[in-house]
């Protein structure tokens, strides 16, 4: 894409969607259709009415708007991002700030520190969760791991998944191969959308949770399935069912546990 030409918006502007090299907004710009560029940086306020494909990096610094589908590389916010649709990198998703994706999220590596909401699913080789995330759909990775909070309408599934548990947490089911639940004490981030209704007891709430390793605090669980299963501080389960070994603290509560 050597050949085609740079788009620049400063200060206030707009312009046709279309073939780029680099797209640069720096102030308020506004960009009308479908968009294929090397790479897109909005610097203050950008409004892309389309579908974006980007070869490398897309970042906006500031607020952002894309209506479409975005294909790229790797996709940074530091600051308020918004995808209409679905968001796809074959990299890294860095989110510093608030994001809102209004269909699915892939990538192979999702990294948050402060807000981040799918409305469907997330599918990762890794995620990273500093700060809180809401998710309607499945999320999906070999390693996922949260310091802070969590909702998700479906199920959570990663081969390694690590919660610390800083705030108020919601899960539908949970599996996976090695699963650790940690209480953990108070995170404080400026600008969260849900900093107000994230008050409350820092506990996980799970209707099914099933893995190899399981080790639990702090959760309230319908059913936790596990070959060896420890439930730490703070539980209250109604049927634990494992298969080699069990271990509950004195000050958890389980209705049922059984060997299977």
């Amino acid at each position: 894409m050597e050949k085609v030409r740079d788009l620049k918006i400063y200060g206030s502007g707009s312009s046709s969607g279309g073939e780029y090299n680099k797209i640069r907004i720096m102030g308020e710009g506004r960009i009308n259709g479908d968009i294929n560029c090397n790479d897109l940086k909005i610097n203050g306020e950008g409004t892309l009415d389309g579908n974006l494909k980007a070869t490398n990096t897309v970042r906006i610094l500031g607020e952002g708007r894309l209506v479409g589908n975005v294909d790229c590389t790797d996709f940074k916010v530091n600051g308020e991002g918004e995808v209409d649709g679905n968001l796809k990198a074959e990299g890294t998703v860095t989110i510093r700030g608030e994001t809102d994706i209004g269909g699915n999220l892939n990538a192979q590596k999702v990294k948050v520190q402060g807000e981040l909401e799918v409305n469907g699913e997330l599918f990762a080789d890794e995620a990273k969760i500093t700060g809180n995330l809401n998710a309607t759909g499945d999320c999906n990775a070999e390693i996922f791991t949260v310091e802070g909070g969590l909702t998700i309408d479906g199920l959570l599934n990663a081969d390694v998944l690590k919660i610390n548990l800083y705030w108020p947490c919601k899960v539908h089911e949970i599996g996976g191969s090695e699963i650790t639940v940690k209480k953990s004490g108070k995170l404080s981030f400026l600008g969260l959308k849900n900093m107000v209704t994230l008050g409350g007891q820092n506990e996980l709430t799970v209707d099914i949770i099933e893995g190899d390793n399981v080790y639990l605090e702090n959760t309230k669980a319908k059913v936790v399935r596990g070959n060896n299963v420890t439930i730490g501080y703070g539980c209250k389960i109604e049927l634990v069912e494992y298969k080699e070994n069990f271990r509950q603290d004195e000050k958890s509560e389980i209705n049922t546990n059984k060997k299977i």
